[in-house]
């Protein structure tokens, strides 16, 4: 005798069956509850609702997002135009910033140092986004030293990162807090470079001064000067330099103290997002005053550096190509706005 059919129409029937089984308990339990219990519970259903919703959406449109362009160096190699910072701007878990910057979006460039104490949880992003080695950025710093604590500093640093090389690394500051000098740092920066630990050498917080003294010495030029850069503070005489040397000029702090990331040590300075000029621009190109902020720096083809934790962030971070250029006008009153806040001040760092 054939035993029980198995056929789409019992399937179905036997679903069906159990569905309004279920269906029919859940209406018994919430008719049971009190209105104002109801009412809550259908708020908090309809937020659980839209922020899933909301996240797939800037999931879905951080993958259509394509990678920034990126920038040549005096090398031969190239720099992405937007990296992620991962230092005192990264206010989220550093970890989750990278894997959600590598994974779920176009970013490939991860700006990070010695300094930051953070280089393990870098480490641990990257695995976790999936993407293999040769297809990040890997941007660090270290401390200026005595020769053979930056040749140490620099092992150090392979290590905690796991890699046996990265693409960039940069003397952090130009002042040696535990002695050495620039010149015996840039010395073991460029016996990395010969040893093949690093790609490239650079340097931050240099002022034209800064590298006139450092070429002194120097056997080979750095190809990059990451500096503080923003609407609100701008060295243009030291990026004058910069360009006339052939070294690219990168920029931290583009927001200036922005709500969505990046720190600003400049006293006086303003958070970009909230000038007015900045959000009258933004509201004219229907973009977010962040990234009329970050367009001001890449439209001059500065590369930056964008401390960022929030993947809707990310996303507006990474789209500054795909909606036109800012005018000729609108550049010129975003250069303007230094000239109309009070005098910055170095603060210590």
């Amino acid at each position: 005798m054939d035993g029980p059919s198995c056929s789409p129409n019992l399937v179905h029937r036997a679903r069906s069956n159990s569905s309004q089984s279920r269906n029919k308990t859940t209406y018994t339990f919430f008719s049971e509850l009190p209105p104002v219990v109801m009412k809550v519970c259908v708020l908090c259903a309809t937020a659980a609702i839209g922020l899933l919703a909301s996240f797939v959406e800037c999931r879905n449109l951080g993958l259509m997002v394509g990678p920034a362009p990126t920038v040549p160096l005096a090398s031969g190699t190239a720099l992405p135009m937007v990296v992620l910072g991962t230092g005192s701007g990264q206010k989220g878990n550093v970890t989750d910033a990278v894997r959600l910057w590598l994974g779920e979006t176009a970013g490939v460039g991860l700006d990070c140092a010695y300094d930051y104490q953070n280089e393990a949880q870098v480490a641990s992003g990257v695995a976790a986004s999936g993407k293999p080695r040769g297809a990040v950025y890997i941007e660090t710093k270290i401390p200026c030293s005595s020769h053979d604590q930056a040749v140490e500093n620099i092992k150090s640093n392979l290590q905690q990162l796991g890699v046996q090389q990265v693409n960039m690394t940069l003397i952090h500051f130009t002042h040696c807090t535990f002695g050495g000098s620039v010149a015996d740092t840039w010395k073991a920066l460029e016996e990395a470079k010969a040893q093949g630990l690093t790609l490239d050498i650079g340097v931050s917080h240099f002022l034209q001064s800064d590298l006139e003294e450092l070429m002194k010495t120097a056997t080979e030029k750095p190809v990059l000067n990451q500096c503080e850069l923003s609407v609100v503070h701008h060295d243009d005489a030291t990026m004058a330099y910069c360009t006339s040397q052939g070294i690219v000029y990168q920029a931290y702090s583009p927001l200036c103290g922005g709500f969505n990331g990046s720190s600003c040590t400049w006293s006086g300075g303003k958070n970009v997002m909230t000038l007015p000029d900045v959000i009258k621009i933004a509201t004219a190109h229907n973009v977010s005053p962040a990234q009329v902020g970050l367009k001001w720096i890449v439209q001059q083809g500065y590369p930056l550096a964008t401390a960022i934790w929030s993947l809707p962030y990310m996303v507006e971070d990474l789209d500054l190509w795909s909606w036109g250029n800012l005018t000729t006008a609108e550049m010129t009153t975003l250069s303007k706005l230094q000239s109309n806040l009070p005098t910055p001040l170095l603060a210590e760092e």
